[in-house]
């Protein structure tokens, strides 16, 4: 398959992703769980979603039921982060989300992984 560029949304304002989506482009990527859903809501939903901050367990629920068109979460560092997705997802039917494993290979204390 051909890469996929994703669109990193990090601080830009709708017009923005408007003038992406113009263009034909469709995936894109937050940090933040409160701006993805936010963005979420305004974009078409052929726009394909990925998180690509860090997820916290208590914001699961939140990010998975506020945007339908989530297509992967690229940090998921812990297995109680990833029992908790699955947990979710299950009870809200979703079809599978793509899953990016982030491992601290360094061993850096103030890394996620």
């Amino acid at each position: 398959a051909a890469p996929t560029l994703v669109a990193v949304s990090k601080f830009q304002p709708l017009s923005a992703l408007w003038a992406a989506y113009e263009e034909d482009h469709r995936v894109f990527g937050e940090n933040y769980v409160q701006e993805l859903l936010g963005k979420c809501r305004e974009l078409p939903s052929d726009v394909q979603w990925h998180f690509i901050g860090h997820l916290q367990s208590n914001k699961v629920k939140a990010l998975l039921e506020g945007c339908p068109n989530l297509e992967a979460i690229e940090t998921v560092d812990s297995i109680k982060l990833a029992n908790r997705l699955n947990r979710v997802a299950t009870e809200l039917k979703r079809p599978p989300l793509k899953v990016y494993v982030q491992i601290n290979s360094s061993g850096e204390a103030s890394k996620h992984g």
